[in-house]
């Protein structure tokens, strides 16, 4: 099930159907399919028939890498929120009578990469005493499986992405380093990030700025250029090395410009408004879980990127969080 808050039409449509480019440093654009990446699988060890112990073999460089690498194949759709506490999470979006499978899920992965152990606990009807909004304040009248934090704590009223040991490995996870902590105090943007982003849209920056360092040597950016005509796009752009990669997310004005691609945006965006959830190295790149905030809510969505293009993957979160 999935929820949108404080979504415009026009902008939900964009974030299902907006693909992205990747650009290397010579300016070149790169275009790809959108064909959804395939669970992988690996054989059986093989029995043998030897009585005698058998040595194991040097892990190859390329086993390593292996082991280290997210399977896009293995995500549902499970999220919530911190109580405010930060000991129970609520799963919401969920149907009741769901005990049985929502009874394995044993991680909670989160606040830029946090891992935090959980345990199932049970289904928490609600009440009609509550405002709707899914915030740590109204936890205990909202509907949803509760998960109580084992090991770790969770960070009060976050959204956290639920799985099991198993399905995501953990090992694949990039160290995040928020660049938006000091509001009063942003980073400064390289002239030549600016340029070379310009260059490959040919459209001027309106404003730049950094969401996160990512390690090792990616950094992630949003980046709104200047309006032509009714025409407006923002883009996430991830910079690793030389090579930039985009998401764009353009917009038509209608008759409210005051509402572009969220509810009161104001037709602007800022790095305040993102944060990321996790980051995570794949295979053929990087996963990044992506929390947008607006005036009404948060979304929370993954991006994949596969084969050098970026595709949102339909494994997204909603949470109502409209003040009273």
């Amino acid at each position: 099930m999935k929820k949108y808050a404080g979504m415009t039409v026009t902008a939900v449509l964009t974030m299902i159907l907006a693909g992205c480019s990747v650009v290397d440093h010579t300016g070149n654009t790169q275009s790809g399919g959108n064909a959804a990446p395939q669970a992988s699988s690996s054989p059986a060890a093989a029995e043998t028939a030897s009585p005698e112990p058998v040595a194991e073999a040097s892990p190859t460089a390329e086993n390593a890498e292996a082991a280290e690498v997210l399977d896009t194949g293995k995500l549902s759709e499970n999220f919530g929120f911190a109580d405010a506490e930060g000991k129970q999470i609520l799963v919401t979006a969920q149907e009741e009578g769901q005990d049985k499978a929502l009874s394995l899920l044993d991680r909670a992965i989160g606040n830029n990469g946090q891992v935090l152990t959980v345990k199932f606990v049970k289904w928490q009807p609600g009440s009609e005493e509550g405002t709707g909004r899914e915030m740590a304040h109204n936890f205990a009248h909202l509907p949803g499986y509760i998960f109580t934090v084992e090991e770790g704590s969770a960070v009060p009223d976050a959204t956290y992405y639920l799985t099991t040991e198993v399905d995501f490995n953990a090992k694949s996870l990039l160290d995040v380093k928020p660049a938006n902590e000091d509001l009063a105090n942003p980073p400064v943007v390289g002239e030549d990030v600016r340029k070379a982003i310009a260059a490959v849209k040919k459209r001027e920056i309106q404003s730049i700025g950094k969401i996160a360092d990512l390690s090792p040597d990616r950094e992630l950016y949003v980046v709104q250029f200047v309006r032509q005509d009714k025409d407006m796009l923002f883009s996430l752009v991830l910079k690793e090395g030389e090579s930039l990669a985009f998401m764009d997310y353009p917009a038509v004005v209608q008759d409210d410009d005051y509402s572009v691609w969220r509810v009161d945006d104001g037709g602007e965006v800022s790095p305040g408004m993102f944060s990321v959830l996790f980051a995570a190295q794949k295979a053929d790149g990087v996963l990044l879980g992506i929390n947008w905030w607006g005036a009404e809510g948060v979304n929370t969505f993954f991006l994949n990127q596969h084969e050098a293009t970026f595709k949102e993957l339909d494994i997204q979160y909603g949470r109502y969080t409209s003040p009273l």
